[in-house]
C-alpha cells in the first residue's frame, strides 16, 4: 500500500513539473537558451533631447518576435529569425533617464528573454552638470539632478 502511494505521489510530481515548467525553459529538451543582445547604444549613454541614435539588437536562439520598448511605450514589433539584427533610430523626448528594453517572445507570445539599456536625456542647448543616483542596474530607479551652470 505504501509503495503504491509513493508511486502515485511521484507520478503526480512529475506531471506537475511537466505542466508548470515553462515551454521556453528547455529543461530536459536539449533546446538552446534564448538571449537578446543589444549591440548599440553603449550602456549609460547621455544624449541631448532630440538627438537620434541607432538602436541595434539581435536575438540568439529560437524566438519568433522581438519587441522594442522606450520606457513603458512599445516602439516596434518585428518577426525575426535566429541571429537576425534589427535597427531603429531613437531619440530622448524629454530630459530624464530613459529605459530602452528589447523583449524576445516565443510563438505563443511567451516571454523568453529581455535586455535593457539606460539612456540619460539631457536638456538641449544648455550647459548642465549631472548627478545620477540610484540602484545599480540597467533600468533600475534613478534620481537625476540637473543644474544649469552659471557663466
Amino acid at each position: 500500500m505504501a509503495r503504491g502511494l509513493r508511486l502515485a505521489g511521484i507520478t503526480v510530481a512529475i506531471l506537475l513539473f511537466a505542466v508548470i515548467t515553462p515551454e521556453s525553459s528547455g529543461i530536459g529538451r536539449g533546446e538552446p537558451s534564448v538571449a537578446v543582445i543589444v549591440i548599440s547604444p553603449p550602456p549609460e549613454l547621455a544624449l541631448p533631447v532630440g538627438q537620434a541614435i541607432e538602436v541595434r539588437y539581435r536575438v540568439v536562439g529560437a524566438a519568433s518576435v522581438l519587441e522594442f520598448w522606450s520606457d513603458d511605450m512599445q516602439v516596434a514589433v518585428d518577426a525575426v529569425q535566429p541571429g537576425q539584427e534589427v535597427t531603429y533610430a531613437w531619440a530622448p523626448a524629454v530630459p530624464r533617464p530613459h529605459c530602452l528594453t528589447v523583449r524576445a517572445l516565443g510563438e505563443r507570445g511567451t516571454l523568453l528573454a529581455t535586455a535593457e539599456r539606460r539612456i540619460l536625456g539631457l536638456p538641449r542647448g544648455s550647459p548642465v552638470r549631472l548627478r545620477v543616483e540610484g540602484e545599480q542596474g540597467p533600468c533600475s530607479r534613478l534620481t537625476l539632478e540637473i543644474q544649469a551652470i552659471e557663466r
